[in-house]
């Protein structure tokens, strides 16, 4: 019994001289470890800003070019109806003191604002229905993971088409609209890969392995897949 509590507790101070003796390493291999992982997180933080600054510009983007479309649309008959209210407006301001024209001209002023205000609900109604249809598909898209994209992609291009008739001011704003959302996103793709890219090597050195962890994101009506950070390993 003595040999046996003898030799444990020999064994017990081996182990504690060696643990002892690796503490200071173990520690600094800790302290790296934690830092990697600290910076991946403050980076994906920042790359979930990055995206959220992006999308919030694209769907702003989005609303002012299909807000142009309803105003290019209805233009001919809404500047029509504004020619017609200008005329009776300036009549009324002549007929200052005859009751039963004013009747009449403020009779014809409710019908023209009537007319006015059943167009621009008209458009409204259809933008949004193109919108809700666009809606859809994308999110048939993200459930059908990948598969039949090329398909879902021709319906929304079909969508779209919808909301651009073929004349040059609607040609220029949809060219201007598609450049200018390229642009937004490929600018939140390029930077926040190069932050990825950036950490990832960083934490590589610290002994921790990370990759770019691919997600989808909406920027108005495209998706595209950004590159936030994912630990895979510790070396």
């Amino acid at each position: 019994m003595k040999k046996f509590s003898l030799a444990l507790c020999s064994t017990i101070f081996l182990l504690a001289m060696v643990f002892g003796l690796g503490t200071t390493v173990f520690a600094e291999v800790d302290k790296d470890v934690a830092k990697a992982l600290e910076e991946i997180e403050k980076t994906n933080e920042e790359i979930d800003k990055e995206i959220g600054k992006a999308v919030e510009e694209a769907d702003k983007l989005q609303a002012e070019y299909l807000e142009d479309m309803k105003k290019i649309e209805l233009g001919k008959e809404l500047a029509k109806l504004n020619e017609e209210k200008e005329k009776v407006l300036a009549d009324l301001a002549k007929e200052k003191n005859d009751e039963k024209k004013r009747a009449k001209l403020n009779e014809k002023l409710e019908k023209i604002e009537e007319k006015q205000q059943e167009h621009k609900e008209k458009m409204d109604q259809k933008i949004q229905e193109i919108k809700t249809e666009i809606q859809s598909v994308t999110t048939e898209m993200m459930e059908s993971d990948g598969k039949d994209k090329e398909n879902l992609e021709k319906k929304i291009e079909k969508l779209k088409e919808k909301l651009s008739k073929r004349n040059e001011k609607m040609t220029e704003k949809t060219d201007k609209y598609t450049e200018e959302l390229e642009k937004v996103i490929t600018d939140v793709y390029d930077d926040t890969l190069e932050m990825s890219q950036k950490t990832i090597e960083k934490a590589a050195e610290k002994g921790v392995i990370a990759e770019c962890s691919w997600k989808l994101v909406r920027f108005a009506d495209k998706w595209v897949w950004i590159d936030p950070i994912k630990v895979v390993g510790v070396n």
